[in-house]
């Protein structure tokens, strides 16, 4: 996921959230008034808010954006390193075998004393 995919689902999730927020206070069972007043004050929250809560989420889809690149870059080595194991893994199972080999046909087999 790219930056600007990350950051635009960060500020919709936020936007999304508040608005569920004003909508909740105009369902819920109040009188009139009361959920205007309920209503200018979640308003007024949003305006003194969103600006960080924006930033906020700018911010944590940076950090993701980190934390995948960590992420990758890890798992690059982990495959690397998988690799490397592998081909070692390979390069003694030759060696035992070649030794085997070499030891079974000499017919000289363990010295007894």
């Amino acid at each position: 996921m790219n930056t600007e995919t990350t950051k635009t689902l960060a500020i919709g999730a936020v936007t999304g959230a508040l608005v569920g927020a004003g909508v909740a206070v105009l369902v819920a069972p109040q009188q009139g008034a009361k959920a205007r007043a309920k209503l200018a004050q979640v308003t007024e929250l949003v305006r003194e808010k969103g600006p960080m809560i924006n930033e906020k989420g700018h911010e944590i889809a940076e950090k993701g954006q980190e934390v995948v690149g960590v992420l990758k870059e890890s798992l690059s080595t982990a495959k690397d390193f998988k690799t490397e194991a592998q081909s070692a893994v390979g390069e003694v199972k030759s060696e035992i075998q070649d030794f085997k080999q070499s030891h079974n046909s000499t017919g000289s087999g363990p010295a007894t004393m």
